[in-house]
Formats: structure tokens, C-alpha cells, sequence
């Protein structure tokens, strides 16, 4: 990337302030895709129970509908008897698993979106591309024009196998977590004779038919910017809930201070964010 798109980040990341002429849906947009906004609690929380992590063991998981059999999902989450070994354990679980969001993963997403954004604002800024139909594109544009078709096709490959990964991971989270938490209804239980697996496979189903539609509804760009802003509604209701269970749970398993600080942080920034959003797409700004 030319220097002065890095001396453009690099002034951004210091400057504390909206650059005049930024899109507040497309800057609400890029914030509510760090970390998902709250989506990843989900995305953890199902991927420790699917993994039998620590008393996941004990509530089962979704098994596959070919070849699989059927596994007894417990409705309920489980907790340990709370003695003095069983703390330790879980204290050394809990650091390694902050150690694991606080510096992996928040470094990781900062960097993770830094620099596509930074390589994307580049390819932008320096063909004159729109966020149109052709926006998964253009690094396949970009590489043809400096290296021909064969660095386009390879191009489009790299895209479509980035795209087909990440959304293959959204599709699975979505409908695993949304079986899951379906499954707390007995009637729900009843109606799939407490075979999870049949209110898993119908909601990928159904996910997959409204993803086709709106595919040809409008430009996926659009798709894009709908989708990464109902990510900051979820923090909306996601971090309340989280406090909220928090202390339900025994005073010894409950989160720091610092924590339940920090993700309401969180929470104010994503309604600020999605405040400009909505205001930007009524009209109001």
C-alpha cells in the first residue's frame, strides 16, 4: 500500500475524531464487525458446550443428522459443587480464558480489521471503486491489473474461499445458538421428540433460503452494512443479560468489576455508534 493511505491510518488512530465526509452506517458498520460487537459470547459460549468443556460435558451437544445419533441436550446449564479444589480450577480456566480474549483476541480484531479496511480504502481510493455488486471483487481487480488473468481467478478464489469459510462459521453459530436457546421450551422438546438435531437442520434450512433471497434483493455491500449494524443492536439487550446472569450465579463464579466495566463500556459505544447509523439512514444526520 502506498505510505500516505498508512499516514492516513496512522493519523486516525491518534486523532480521536470522525473524519469529515465518513459514512456513520459504514463506520458503525466496521465497529459493530470488531468481535462481532457481543455476537461472540455466543459464538464461545456454544463452542465450549459443543467441545464438552467443563460442565458441558454433562449437558450434551448437537450431533450430526447423517451418521450421528441422538444425544439428550439437557435444557439447563450444569454447575459444580463449589469447594475449595473446584475454585482453583475454575480461577485457572478464567484467567487463561481472559488471557486468551484480552491479548489474542482484542489485539487480533483490532489488527484483523485494521488492515483490510486500511488495504480495501486503498483499492477504493485508488481505482475509484464503489461499495456496489462487485465489492467482494476487488482484490481480484487489483491483482489482474498488476499481474493479469491469472492473478484475477486467483483472486476470486482466495475471495470465495475467505467468504465461504467466515459465512459457513456465522450460518452454523447462528442457528446453533438460536437451537439452543429454543430448547429451554418443553414444547419445542416435544415437538422434535427431544432430537435436537431436527430444530437444528430445519433452522439451516430456512437460514439458507433467506440468505438466497436477499442475495438477489440487493448488493451484498448493502447486505454487509445491515448486517454488521444489527450486530451493535445485540449489545443492546446481550451485555444487560450478561450482567444480569452474572449475578444470578454463586458470589465465588461471579465476573470482576473490571469486567462488567468494560463490556458496559462496550455497550455505550455501540449505541453511540448505532445511534449516527439509524439517524444517518432516517435522514435525521
Amino acid at each position: 500500500m502506498p505510505p500516505p493511505v498508512w499516514g492516513e491510518l496512522a493519523r486516525g488512530l491518534v486523532s480521536f475524531q470522525i473524519p469529515a465526509g465518513i459514512d456513520p452506517v459504514l463506520l458503525a458498520a466496521w465497529w459493530g464487525y470488531i468481535g462481532l460487537a457481543t455476537g461472540l459470547n455466543y459464538y464461545a459460549t456454544a463452542w465450549f458446550k459443543d467441545k464438552g468443556f467443563g460442565m458441558s460435558s454433562l449437558t450434551g451437544y448437537i450431533p450430526a443428522l447423517i451418521g450421528g445419533r441422538r444425544i439428550e441436550v439437557s435444557a439447563w446449564g450444569k454447575t459444580f459443587t463449589l469447594t475449595p479444589e473446584n475454585l482453583k480450577v475454575f480461577k485457572r480456566w478464567t484467567s487463561l480464558a481472559l488471557e486468551e480474549l484480552m491479548v489474542i483476541f482484542f489485539l487480533g480484531a483490532i489488527i484483523g480489521m485494521l488492515l483490510p479496511m486500511t488495504l480495501s480504502y486503498a483499492f477504493a481510493k485508488g481505482y475509484g471503486l464503489s461499495v456496489t455488486w462487485n465489492m467482494p471483487m476487488w482484490l481480484a481487480f487489483v491483482l489482474r491489473d498488476l499481474w493479469g488473468p491469472a492473478a484475477f481467478w486467483y483472486g476470486i478464489l482466495v475471495g470465495v474461499f475467505v467468504l465461504f469459510k467466515t459465512q459457513l462459521g456465522i450460518v452454523d453459530a447462528v442457528v446453533r445458538n438460536m437451537s439452543d436457546a429454543a430448547w429451554k421450551f418443553e414444547n419445542i422438546r416435544k415437538f422434535f421428540r427431544n432430537d435436537i438435531r431436527y430444530l437444528y437442520y430445519l433452522l439451516v434450512a430456512v437460514y439458507l433460503i433467506w440468505a438466497a433471497m436477499a442475495f438477489i434483493a440487493t448488493a451484498p455491500g448493502v447486505l454487509i452494512l445491515i448486517s454488521a449494524n444489527m450486530a451493535n443492536a445485540g449489545a443492546l439487550w446481550g451485555i444487560p443479560f450478561l450482567i444480569y446472569l452474572n449475578y444470578k450465579m454463586p458470589k465465588e463464579l461471579r465476573l470482576n468489576w473490571s469486567i462488567i466495566l468494560l463490556n458496559i463500556i462496550f455497550m455505550i459505544m455501540c449505541i453511540i455508534f448505532m445511534t449516527f447509523s439509524v439517524g444517518r439512514a432516517l435522514g435525521l444526520i
